[in-house]
Parts: C-alpha cells; structure tokens; sequence
C-alpha cells in the first residue's frame, strides 16, 4: 500500500465518524428527539447554529464525494494484498453512509455557503474526470445552459434569505474599505473589527444619504468577518491575504496531485471561508488544521513531485511569521502608537463583552474617566456602537459636551439603523438649550425605519415624536 493511501484511509475515517455522527444529531434534533443549541432553528448538530453545521457537513460530504469519484470499485486498492477487498469495502460504506446522512440534514441547515461549497467542491472534482472533460467537448453548448442554470440557482439563493444576503455583501464592501485603508500592514492582530468599525463610519458619512434604505437596515457590527481572507486581510493587509490564498491553493494542488479525497473537502472548507467564519468554531477550526496537515503530509510523501510538495509548507511558514511580526502587546499597531495597548492575554472574541460590563460598570459608580479609559480599550476590539455611546455619557457626566456629541455621532455613523445614539444627541441638545438643532436631530430619527417588534426602538420613536412635537411649538 502505497504512503499517501495509507495516508488517506487513516485521515478519511475519523472524519467519515465525525460527519455521520453530527449529521446524526442534526437528524435528531430535526425529529424533537434532541434540543437544537439555538432558540430560532431546530437544527444545528452540536454547533451554536445551522450555518458552520451546515458548512461542517459540506465538507465531510465532499471528502467522502473525492474518495467514491477517485476510487471506484473497478480501480481503488488493489486485490493482490491481503485483506485490502474488505477495506476496500468498508471505506466505501463509510462513504455512502456519510454522504446519505449528509443529504437528508444539509437542505435543512439551510446553509447557503455550506451548499455553494460542496457544489463548488463536486464541480471541480467532476472536471477533473477524464469522462467528464470528453464529455463537455463533445457537447459544448451544455456549457452556456449550464452558465445560466447556475446563475438561476445563484439568484434563488440570493432571494431566498434576500436580507441576510444584502447584509454579507455589504459586510465584504466594508471589510475591503478597511483592507484599502491600510494596505500593507494592516489594523494589526485583533483590530479587524475596529478596522471595520471605522471603515463603515467613513462611509456612512460620505453615502448615507445616497445608500439604499435596505442597506442601512442590514448594516449592523459584526462579530465575524464572514470572509476569513478578508477578516485576515483587514488585520495583516493585502500580504496576509495573498498568504492565505496561497496556503489553500498549495494545499488543494498537493492533494489533488496526491490524488487524495481531502482535496475536495479542502476546497468545500476554501469556499465556505469566503462566506462565513469556520476559524471562529473550533470543529471547523480543527477540520480545517487537519486537512492541512495531511497536504503536507502527502507533500513529503511525494517525492517526484517536491517543488509542489513544499508550497503548503512554505505557504503555511510565511503566513505564521507574517503573522507574528508585531513585536507589541495584542490590539497595538505600528502606525498608530497612540493606540491604548490591551491588557497581555486578551483575545478579541472573547473578552470585549467583559470589557463592556467592567466599562459600564465604572460609568454607573460614577467613575466615568476610568471608564472611558477602559471602554476606549474595548472599541478597539469591536465594531459595536455601544462602547462609543457610553464614553459619550461619560463625557457629559464630566461636562464634556462636545467630547460627548462627537461620541454620539460617531455612534450613529457606525451603525446607522440605530435610533439611540441620535436620541442621545437629542437630549444632549435639549439640555444645552440648543433647540434648533434638537429640532433638526429629532427630524432625522423621525425619518428612520423602525422595527415595530422592537420594544426599544418603539419607545424611543415615541419618545423623539413627543420632543419633536414640544421642539416645534416652540419654534413657533
């Protein structure tokens, strides 16, 4: 037995294992025999919910998809050693029953990055079939038909969840924004979200009026970059893109020269990347590490093919020290020294929830600059408004006004659906006796959309028409 088949048979079953039993927790949920992990959907495996279980799926489906189109029954191992018929036959079985067990949770996920990779995954597998390829030249007007089928399903997953699709797009526009901002090196390591926070600011303030009310709506603070290669990008810039992508180009060529069924499943994880955030869920994240160990695995193993083997290694090497060059403390970049240093063991995705609670903490016992310090280090690891409204409040406790007002409308630029921060400006306004321009802010809230099953959002509208009312008598 060949190296990289042993390779490939060790690696492929205990994903193989893991797909079926997620796919089988997924089924149970759907059926009420188990509790979903997410109030809103029925189905999520063990995952917070359906979109990276979905996207797990995906890529245990085209695993076992690359191991049935590379080994056929007429090809595979050879019968000549002994006892390889039955492994033969047993890894086939594991790949049917993965893929069935896939095929009945994956619709439901309602996953559409999670169907777009493994569709991407099949098509590219299929193209590499010899069958395949004389097929489509001996039938090329397959190929325009096909185009328009696949722009038909592109639109109709478009539409089919058309706001959340609205929103990852503007999500991308902002993340490359931020990329633009700085090009080569990056907001720095944890500073994407902030990086994105300022670049949706800047360009509320230039096109707010101009963009399309359905945009304003979608545009909120995400927590996850929905696209790992521009999350990176937004970090170490344009160099830790290229890096990335080469990484996962590397690493699928390996295995495809490896003619190893992880090819497929790396590409179904490449793709899902572009779409959502498998970094930030550690099954992803661990499925994902071990594809690429085993490319480079497979990449030593082949020794004709060393030049090519040596590109996932190589790509993987510079990304970790272009990486780890920031010799400062987390959250503190090059170009801008100002910047408050977070404290040494922090991570962004875990702890700017806690620095928002110790921070608010501080402004309701009334040590409002010791809050505001903390909470500017908070903003720094989120793109979330709310760290700017309270540093407002605190400047205006200290008699700030203009400090706080600047605070306020950079809330409100941040994520421009929101109707607090402008009634915050409001009353800052109406308590500085400056009614005129109250009149006009509250004008401005009066004309946002609001959600009516928002209780919040109601009672603030109903508040800012009151005040918009008193405004205009007395204007009179």
């Amino acid at each position: 037995m060949k190296p990289c088949r042993i390779v490939n048979v060790v690696a492929c079953v205990p994903v193989y294992f893991w797909g079926i039993v997620e796919a089988g927790y997924g089924l149970m949920q759907v059926l009420g025999w188990r509790v979903s992990h997410h109030p809103l959907f029925a189905l999520t495996g063990h995952f917070n919910n359906p979109g990276p279980f979905g996207g797990f799926i995906a890529c245990a489906m085209a695993v076992a998809v690359g191991w049935l189109m590379r080994f056929p029954v007429e090809q595979g191992m050879t019968a000549r050693v002994p006892g390889m018929t039955n492994l033969k036959r047993g890894m086939r079985v594991l790949a049917w029953v993965t893929l069935g067990m896939g095929m009945l949770v994956l619709p439901a996920s309602m996953s559409r990055a999670g169907w777009l990779a493994l569709a991407v995954a099949l098509a590219i597998e299929a193209l590499r079939m010899p069958q395949v390829r004389e097929w489509t030249r001996k039938h090329r007007w397959m190929i325009p038909m096909g185009s328009i089928g696949v722009l038909a399903l592109l639109a109709g997953m478009f539409l089919l969840k058309k706001e959340s699709a609205l929103g990852r797009l503007h999500i991308w526009r902002m993340e490359f924004r931020a990329i633009a901002a700085r090009p080569w090196i990056g907001a720095g390591p944890g500073m994407g979200p902030w990086a994105y926070g300022e670049a949706q600011e800047a360009f509320f303030r230039e096109h707010l009026e101009t963009t399309s009310p359905a945009v304003v709506r979608v545009a909120g603070c995400p927590e996850y970059a929905f696209n790992e290669f521009l999350g990176i990008g937004m970090e170490y810039g344009v160099p830790g893109v290229l890096l990335s992508v080469l990484l996962m180009v590397a690493s699928i060529v390996v295995l495809s020269k490896a003619r190893s069924p992880f090819s497929a499943g790396l590409t179904a994880w490449a793709v899902f990347a572009c779409a959502s955030y498998p970094l930030s869920v550690p099954q992803l994240r661990i499925l994902g590490a071990g594809f690429l160990v085993v490319a480079m695995v497979a990449g030593i193993l082949q020794v004709r093919s060393w030049r090519v083997g040596i590109l996932p290694v190589a790509a993987a090497v510079l990304l970790v020290g272009g990486m780890m060059r920031f010799p400062v403390e987390p959250g503190m970049t090059k170009q801008e020294p100002g910047m408050t240093a977070l404290r040494s063991g922090m991570t962004e995705r875990e702890d700017f929830r806690a620095v928002y609670a110790q921070g608010y903490a501080l402004h309701q016992a009334g040590r409002y600059e010791e809050s505001t310090a903390l909470l500017e280090r908070g903003a720094r690891m989120s793109c979330d408004p709310m760290f700017e409204i309270i540093m407002g409040k605190n400047a205006e406790a200290l008699g700030e006004n203009a400090r706080a007002e600047a605070f306020y409308e950079k809330a409100h630029y941040m994520v421009p659906s929101r109707l607090y921060p402008l009634v915050r400006l409001m009353r800052l306004q109406i308590r500085t006796g400056r009614n005129q321009e109250a009149l006009q802010t509250a004008q401005r809230i009066a004309a946002m959309p609001v959600n009516e099953r928002h209780a919040g959002m109601v009672r603030l509208r109903k508040e800012t028409l009151s005040s918009l009312d008193s405004l205009k008598n007395m204007a009179q």
